[in-house]
């Protein structure tokens, strides 16, 4: 339920920035290219004031009705694929570019395949069998140890006498 709720609430986030980003970025296009704000009620009078004295639609009040228009699918659209797709990757992508910006991240050596070992699985009488082997080399090198040792004794001992 908390889940729910809380991607609810991250989608609701999400879309608000998206209709907010879309509607200043509509603003801008139609003051660019129009001279009108349509966030100002005086737009709207002075439009009504057009129309009712008889104005005739041209070709750029069309498009400018077309764009005005094309917002709310514009924003439906937008929130459709924030709903379906990972929005909050979209959100958090550009916070960790400018995060991570001044920092020279550690670049991990590039790795050759051919090169690294994979051993082989061993059967337990091959386990056993390599560790009798390593008993056998520890119990030789333990006798040369010994045979070294009594060879060192009898040398001391004969150039005592």
């Amino acid at each position: 339920m908390i889940k729910k709720v809380f991607h609810f609430l991250c989608f609701a986030i999400a879309s608000v920035l998206w209709i907010v980003s879309v509607a200043f970025i509509l603003r801008c296009l139609l003051l660019f290219a129009f001279g009108i704000d349509p966030l100002a009620p005086e737009t709207y009078a002075g439009l009504a004031g057009y129309w009712n004295s008889g104005g005739v639609l041209r070709g750029a009040d069309i498009l400018m009705l077309l764009i005005i228009i094309a917002y709310f699918p514009i924003c439906s659209l937008g929130c459709y694929k924030l709903y379906h797709y990972k929005y909050m990757k979209l959100l958090t992508v550009p916070l960790n570019k400018i995060l991570n910006s001044g920092f020279d991240g550690y670049v991990a050596p590039d790795v050759n395949i051919k090169n690294l070992k994979v051993e082989e699985k061993k059967t337990l009488e091959q386990i056993v069998q390599e560790r009798i082997n390593e008993e056998k080399k520890k119990s030789q090198q333990a006798g040369n140890n010994i045979d070294f040792r009594k060879n060192i004794i009898e040398k001391i001992n004969e150039t005592k006498k």
